[in-house]
């Protein structure tokens, strides 16, 4: 049922919700195999093989509601992002004005010296000029109204839901869940309408009258694209060193659940460490010291963990709560990669893993391999193909390539590759460059390890530098987004640091 169509006020006259099956018992479970509440005889009788299922309706709502407002966190990101799109249409809305009116004045000042003789050319280029202000600003208009519904939409269906999850009781908050769960889907799946172009009118004239009389007057309007800055601020920094460490820690993989939780590789210790959003330890799994330490690793969809190991074709898939389930050998037919290296997670179970001989492997966490996908060699000595992996919602797939400073984007699909950036210390350029990752605006993080930077790589190809030493970084080495929408960056040096960036 949509929301908006939510009788809150029938269901607040009715405490308590009864079985339908069962005459005079209440609904106080809550069956997570089922999914549905469920009272105390449907335990007995209709549910009696799912009873390590089931959960108090409380206990129930609490972990729906954590889930959910994970999910209202992005709508929120979402919402901040639709209005900060709004203010910048408003600007280009003035800049138009402010423009058409210093245009106007050139015009007017220019063939006041030439009145008698072009006047029906001056009134032309003021009706140029205000018909090219005017698509503009329809164009703006109409940009802005559609940025503007979003955002109420957004905040209504935020405000709505807070609401919700506020006041109403357990049963109100299970029965509504799908329909909370559907309105967050279908709004947070609506991708950001692109920017318009920005249009400014320039009046030019190099010439004497008399020489320019001879001449058609022109008023041009070249075309310049609208960049959006990005700017992060740090909200917290975590401590990955324990007392069990025999080394000081190297990360060099870390990753992200729904729920906030963050595990990382710890190269030097050889352990594999998942830490509650608080920074507590959760749990660690130590390698036999001299055998194959972890690289890389990332979280699947399906709740497992998959890390990759240094000079070797086996990877390991864990649980969350740190039990390795299995150890999977990638080796291809007849061809063994030399070394795995970066690993992303896909849909439905499935992860992505690169190696060192230019193949990246589609699997899913039961082992089954799935695809094998090679990569075009773009460079002599491009042995590093795959270093660290992430994968756009389009499909693509970023790989990064720190021996020859640049990064790669491969359509999986149509096995075609195009490559951005250069060895360098300018914008755009990288020196060893490590982890990515992507938002679900269409933006590709860059951890720039040998200039000590993160860079941005917008949706229209345009870089950013958007962190620096200055900024509290140090190291970075892998990087990922939060389930909430921040940046998330695991340091040579044993610490995770989290940005906020709008």
């Amino acid at each position: 049922m949509p929301i908006n169509e939510i009788n809150f006020q029938e269901l607040r006259n009715s405490q308590h919700i009864h079985c339908g099956e069962h005459e005079g018992e209440v609904l106080r479970l809550y069956c997570q195999q089922c999914e549905i509440p469920i009272c105390r005889e449907c335990a007995i009788l209709n549910h009696s093989g799912h009873i390590h299922f089931c959960l108090s309706l409380k206990d129930a709502r609490k972990q729906c509601t954590q889930k959910i407002l994970a999910s209202l966190k992005w709508l929120k990101t979402a919402a901040s992002f639709y209005a900060k799109q709004t203010r910048e249409l408003e600007s280009l809305e003035f800049e138009c004005n402010q423009n058409s009116m210093e245009t106007k004045h050139a015009i007017k000042k220019w063939t006041s010296e030439c009145i008698s003789k072009i006047k029906v050319q001056r009134n032309a280029l003021l009706d140029n000029v205000d018909g090219m202000s005017s698509e503009s600003k329809k164009l703006y208009a109409s940009k802005k109204a559609v940025m503007h519904i979003q955002n109420e939409m957004l905040t209504s269906t935020c405000g709505s839901v807070s609401n919700i999850l506020t006041y109403g009781n357990d049963t109100e908050v299970m029965f509504l869940q799908e329909g909370i769960k559907q309105r967050i889907g279908k709004l947070a799946s609506v991708d950001a309408p692109p920017m318009p172009d920005k249009i400014e009118m320039v009046f030019k004239h190099k010439e004497p009258v008399d020489e320019f009389l001879a001449r058609a007057c022109t008023l041009t309007s070249p075309v310049s694209k609208v960049k959006i800055m990005y700017k992060a601020k740090l909200l917290k920094t975590y401590n990955t060193h324990l007392l069990s460490d025999e080394f000081a820690p190297c990360l060099q993989g870390i990753a992200g659940t729904e729920n906030g939780e963050f595990v990382v590789t710890d190269r030097t210790n050889s352990k594999v460490k998942m830490f509650r959003d608080d920074g507590t330890l959760k749990w660690e799994h130590c390698y036999v010291s001299g055998a194959h330490p972890p690289y890389d690793i990332t979280v699947t969809d399906d709740e497992k963990c998959v890390v990759t190991k240094e000079n070797t074709s086996e990877l390991d898939i864990f649980n969350l709560d740190g039990k390795c389930l299995r150890t999977v050998d990638t080796s291809c037919v007849n061809r063994k990669p030399r070394e795995l290296a970066g690993v992303a997670a896909l849909k439905d179970g499935k992860f992505i893993v690169g190696s060192s001989l230019h193949m990246l492997a589609i699997l899913k966490t039961d082992g089954e391999r799935i695809d094998n996908i090679a990569i075009r060699r773009l460079a002599t000595g491009g042995d590093d193909e795959g270093r660290y992996l992430a994968v756009h919602s389009g499909g693509r797939v970023v790989a990064s390539n720190k021996i020859m400073g640049f990064i790669q984007f491969i359509d999986t699909a149509k096995v075609t590759q195009s490559i951005h950036g250069k060895e360098g210390d300018k914008c755009g350029e990288f020196n060893s460059p490590r982890g990515v990752c992507t938002d679900k605006f269409g933006n590709t993080f860059i951890a720039d390890h040998g200039n000590n930077r993160i860079q941005l790589l917008n949706a229209q190809g345009e870089f950013q530098v958007l962190l620096t030493g200055q900024d509290g970084l140090s190291v970075p080495e892998a990087i990922n987004i939060s389930s909430d929408g921040n940046l998330v960056i695991a340091e040579s040096d044993g610490k995770v640091k989290m940005y906020e960036y709008v």
